[in-house]
C-alpha cells in the first residue's frame, strides 16, 4: 500500500449504510467533521441514494469552501 502524507488538518465523512422496508430501501447515518481535530461532529439521516449522494455532495461543497486547498470544486 502506498504511503499518503497526512495533511495538518483533515476532514472526515464516514457514511453508515443499511437496507429496510419491503421493497428495500437504502437509508444512511452520515457523520461528518470538517476537522478532526476538533470535537465539531454532524450527524445526519438520509433514506434513498439520491439523498445519501447529495449529503456526501453538500459536505464535499462545504469542505471545498473552507479552502482547505485539497479538494477543489469540478
Amino acid at each position: 500500500m502506498p504511503r499518503v502524507a497526512v495533511p495538518d488538518s483533515a476532514a472526515l465523512l464516514v457514511v453508515h449504510a443499511w437496507l429496510h422496508g419491503t421493497p428495500p430501501c437504502v437509508a444512511a447515518r452520515i457523520t461528518s467533521t470538517l476537522d478532526v481535530t476538533r470535537p465539531n461532529r454532524v450527524s445526519v439521516a438520509a433514506a434513498g441514494a439520491e439523498e445519501i449522494a447529495a449529503e456526501v455532495r453538500r459536505w464535499l461543497d462545504e469542505l471545498a469552501r473552507a479552502g482547505d486547498g485539497w479538494v477543489t470544486p469540478s
